[in-house]
């Protein structure tokens, strides 16, 4: 251990360097974000959804099972795995 020592005795104070960033900060005063035109078909679609029950959760949640329940889509009754 005593040897490791003596071979990289320095060797720190060899390899400082000044600490820097590795990304330069930006100017965010022009920043335009990207709009994805998909997302705000989305959001729109979302939004009036929303709109149509009054953004109550409660409404929306009652509109969901309803449509769920009148659904002619085949579910799948999963049951846990059997653990080891």
């Amino acid at each position: 251990m005593y040897g490791f020592a003596l071979k990289w005795k320095g060797f720190w104070q060899n390899m400082a360097i000044e600490k820097r960033k590795s990304v330069h900060p930006k100017n965010l005063s022009d920043h335009v974000c990207w709009e994805d035109e998909v997302l705000s078909q989305v959001y729109a679609v979302r939004d009036e959804y929303a709109a149509e029950h009054g953004h109550d959760l409660d409404k929306i949640y009652e509109d969901l099972k309803r449509r769920e329940s009148a659904s002619a889509l085949v579910r799948s009754v999963s049951q846990p795995l059997a653990q080891r």
